[in-house]
């Protein structure tokens, strides 16, 4: 039998229990600002389009460019997708750009005193005249100077055939098969982050060249980057050698200067932009070059808050779409988001099909606001619809919906999609949309990964569909998080809310989904996790960054503009590691790779070698 005293302790601890349970409920009521949007700042405050590095405005009044930059000279046509891959990479990395229609338009400007010695030669095939005895000369020249070349693509095999001093400036020592189809694609360890990998034929078509010839390489001035795999290994008895597989990417050796050649379209994507950036730390005893260092995982039209599609969903999920969103997809969400440490940017969809009488449940709404802030998310506006309601006709729904539920919150983030820049600019004079500073576009072929839309509102491109087989999209990846340090994940919840007939669940969904997300993290540590508000601030940052660097001994100094944060630089050594630093911190993304952050205008940056490694 309990006595009094026991049982009046037992009441007084029940009732703690319950009083701190209602209390935290009632605190995290109160501190629960989800009415607000805490990414709501005064653009002017923020660096804008007119501090961003531009091509045009580092050079003088008379058009000559500033020469305390490196030089990149581009010889081929001005309308190639290859020249705009260079372009953007050299606006990025802060250097000059001087483009030339053919070697011969080039000689002339030397000629003339007119471009300073380049600290790299980016050639287009077609801008050559390879039947000319001349080229390969005036090539041969440029690399006896000291200076790099790039071969953007090479010429057609046939012309490779006739031309033994190209293949010789090449390193190419045969041209076993003129065309061939290779089962997988290698690329080596040490080129691009995130280390080696292997590609197989099956869904790599729309980025990797499968069909190519077959070059085989001189063993001892050669360094194979990327090569094809044939399925056969062998050649009648003989075993086909490792150096001696179909070389795709490489890099000729000389005692003045290397040549890189890449065989296949592949400068004429975004994936150049990597690829350029691993050529330059292949160059230079160290490479040091800004990034964005920002990683987004955005869910597009999520949360749906109006109960629609009842009929398919019940057929496919047993459920309504209220209750499929709420007790399995958003658990999920927060399970992902608390396994991987990705920050959550939601595209709010209020409705997905506007013509029907399925109203957004404004309770519903308020809730998911509430767990979203608790997550630390932010919570955008998604321009998508299912039905053919005129965006104009859509946007002003949502203001009405806004306005009935939370009249203080402003949007500053929104998902396009694939929306033209003029309908972009239509729904952004919107009031909705009055506080947007960055507009997210679904990932296309617009080489402008991260850029700006307007004087104050930025871009930036959502390259990986998270639903999507993580295979056909990791090369690209690569070489974009090598490039900018930027990835930028989505999984469309409308493909999910309104499936197509041979869509797969959203089991089957959310496992592709996390599969992406981890395979997508560089490094141990990787760049950081970011909602698109704070990506925005720091895409702001990297286009107004400038900067300066030099080397002393074992001491590299480097130099910033002013800065109103912190900015990003990757730093990549040859065998060599940091001892110590000054002005900013650093951590290793992997070997001889390294993400410093910057924090004052001067940083110091030790460094020590193999051997004194070993010490």
């Amino acid at each position: 039998m309990i006595s009094r005293r026991n049982y009046f302790t037992i009441t007084i601890v029940m009732f703690i229990v319950f009083f701190l349970f209602q209390f935290s409920n009632v605190a995290l009521e109160s501190w629960n600002h989800y009415e607000e949007n805490s990414y709501v700042v005064d653009t002017s405050e923020l660096p804008n389009s007119s501090d961003a590095y531009n091509l045009e405005r580092d050079r003088d009044e008379d058009g000559f460019v500033n020469d305390s930059r490196e030089l990149v000279v581009y010889v081929g046509a001005e309308e190639e997708a290859t020249k705009e891959t260079v372009s953007l990479w050299v606006t990025y990395t802060k250097r000059n750009m001087a483009v030339y229609s053919s070697l011969e338009e080039y000689e002339a400007a030397k000629e003339q005193d007119e471009t300073a010695v380049p600290t790299l030669i980016a050639i287009s095939s077609d801008a050559v005249d390879w039947k000319a005895e001349d080229s390969c000369k005036l090539l041969e020249e440029y690399v006896a100077a000291g200076v790099p070349l790039v071969l953007c693509d090479l010429p057609d095999v046939s012309v490779m055939k006739d031309n033994k001093p190209l293949q010789a400036l090449l390193g190419i020592e045969m041209i076993r098969v003129e065309q061939m189809a290779v089962e997988d694609i290698y690329l080596h360890k040490g080129f691009l982050l995130g280390g080696e990998a292997v590609y197989s034929n099956e869904g790599m078509e729309e980025v990797l060249e499968f069909n190519l010839p077959w070059y085989v390489l001189s063993s001892d001035d050669t360094k194979i980057y990327m090569n094809g795999i044939p399925k056969k290994k062998t050649i009648g008895n003989e075993t086909i050698k490792d150096e001696e597989m179909p070389a795709i990417l490489w890099r000729k050796d000389s005692e003045t200067a290397p040549v890189f050649a890449i065989n296949g379209n592949y400068m004429a994507d975004i994936a150049g932009l990597g690829i350029l950036s691993a050529i330059s730390a292949e160059m230079k005893p160290y490479e040091l070059y800004p990034v964005v260092n920002a990683q987004n995982m955005i869910y597009v039209n999520f949360p749906g808050v109006a109960n629609e599609n009842e009929e398919v969903m019940m057929e496919r999920y047993s459920q309504t779409l209220e209750s499929m969103f709420q007790n399995v997809i958003w658990p999920d969400v927060v399970a992902l988001r608390r396994e991987s440490g990705v920050s959550l940017s939601c595209m709010l969809a209020p409705q997905f099909d506007y013509e029907d009488s399925n109203y957004p449940d404004a309770v519903q709404f308020e809730r998911y606001m509430k767990l979203l802030n608790e997550q630390r998310a932010e919570t955008g506006l998604s321009g998508i619809c299912m039905s053919d309601t005129p965006i104009e006709k859509k946007i002003a729904r949502d203001h009405e919906f806004m306005q009935e539920t939370l009249p203080s919150y402003q949007f500053t983030s929104f998902y396009a999609g694939d929306m033209t820049e003029e309908e972009i600019w239509e729904v952004l004079s919107e009031e909705l949309l009055m506080s947007v500073r960055t507009v997210v576009e679904k990932g296309n072929d617009n080489k402008e990964v991260i850029g700006y839309l307007s004087e104050y509102i930025t871009r930036q491109n959502a390259l990986i569909d998270g639903f999507d087989d993580s295979v056909r999209q990791d090369f690209r990846i690569r070489c974009l998080e090598t490039a900018l340090g930027y990835t930028s994940i989505m999984a469309d919840m409308g493909s999910i809310a309104y499936p197509a007939q041979d869509s797969v669940d959203w089991v089957d969904a959310s496992n592709t989904l996390w599969q992406n997300i981890q395979d997508h993290r560089i490094g141990e540590y990787g760049f950081d996790n970011t909602t698109v508000s704070q990506c925005d601030e720091r895409i702001r940052s990297f286009l107004a960054l400038d900067y300066a660097h030099r080397r002393e001994f074992n001491m590299i100094y480097l130099e910033v503009n002013d800065t109103r944060g912190p900015v990003w630089f990757v730093l990549r050594t040859d065998n060599e590691s940091i001892d110590n630093m000054e002005g900013g911190s650093w951590q290793r993304l992997e070997q001889d790779v390294y993400l410093l952050t910057i924090e004052q205008k001067n940083a110091v940056i030790t460094m020590k070698s193999a051997y004194s490694r070993e010490q």
